[in-house]
């Protein structure tokens, strides 16, 4: 697995301010660390598969950079 998966980051807000919230913090690195083990397993999954690693990684991130927030969207 990859060694950021159990680092604890420290989170800026929108002001570029370190969040100060233990439990913000702890929700938002609990997060990360699945999202990590999700993109790890389906990285696994596609090179055991038979997929390209630049393809996979270039579309993961991809789909990183499109990201957009969807609460309150339809």
């Amino acid at each position: 697995m990859n060694k950021n998966e159990n680092k604890e980051f420290l989170w800026i807000d929108k002001n570029r301010k370190t969040i100060s919230c233990e439990e913000t913090n702890k929700v938002l690195n609990e997060n990360f660390s699945e999202v990590l083990s999700t993109i790890q397993n389906a990285f696994d999954d596609a090179i055991l598969l038979g997929c390209d690693e630049k393809d996979f990684k270039k579309k993961i991130e991809n789909a990183i950079k499109n990201l957009e927030f969807s609460i309150g969207k339809k």
